[in-house]
């Protein structure tokens, strides 16, 4: 089950709990706190990259919309774009760091106790890197004048920063296990219904 799957069902197990107080509950409540403290700062610092990320991609969008999407292959803006990328992956492998010092502070027991999660961002980190790396040849298979070809370029820029975003995403996705371990649900709990969602 891969992780936006697992978020999904989390997400619906949140509907269920509204006033609890987490940190009574929650048994692992100084690993998360730490957690918390240390992320907090990459999480901020990510989300200000992803807002410069989609102002550009507005600014793309325009430039295609108006039928010059050729001019965002000689505004300079892609190399911006990858600048970009590169920013989000220093702290998407901080986050992986903090978050695999984190596993190491949990019970396996532990809904947060995710350690395939590593793996999965790991994956989405090279691909994302890979990616980011070929954008300056892109630009070249842009011919000046030829449109269409530009539009296709912007595409593959689109799900590109996309992917960028997802990187992003996984900051929040991995800390949907709180809820689950404020309700006191074991690893084998969560499994159990995950299970069951599949029926």
């Amino acid at each position: 089950m891969n992780i936006f799957k697992k978020a999904s069902l989390l997400m619906a197990m949140t509907t269920a709990i509204t006033t609890m107080s987490f940190a009574t509950l929650a048994s692992n409540q100084g690993a998360i706190d730490a957690f918390e403290a240390k992320t907090k700062p990459i999480a901020q610092d990510a989300k200000v990259i992803s807002e410069k990320q989609l102002v550009l991609m507005d600014e793309f969008n325009q430039l295609v919309a108006s039928g010059n999407a050729a001019a965002v292959f000689q505004s300079g803006k892609v190399t911006e774009l990858q600048a970009l990328g590169e920013q989000t992956l220093v702290q998407a492998k901080l986050f992986v760091k903090e978050y695999e010092q984190f596993l190491a502070q949990l019970p396996e027991t532990s809904t947060c106790y995710t350690p395939e999660n590593v793996t999965e961002y790991n994956q989405l980190i090279n691909e994302v890197a890979t990616k980011n790396q070929s954008l300056s040849e892109l630009t070249n298979t842009v011919a000046p004048g030829d449109e269409m070809a530009a539009t296709m370029a912007v595409l593959n820029l689109q799900m590109h920063a996309g992917q960028v975003g997802s990187l992003v995403q996984m900051f929040q996705l991995v800390k949907m296990c709180y809820v689950t371990e404020a309700m006191g649900y074991t690893k084998q709990d969560v499994e159990r219904m995950q299970a069951q969602e599949e029926l």
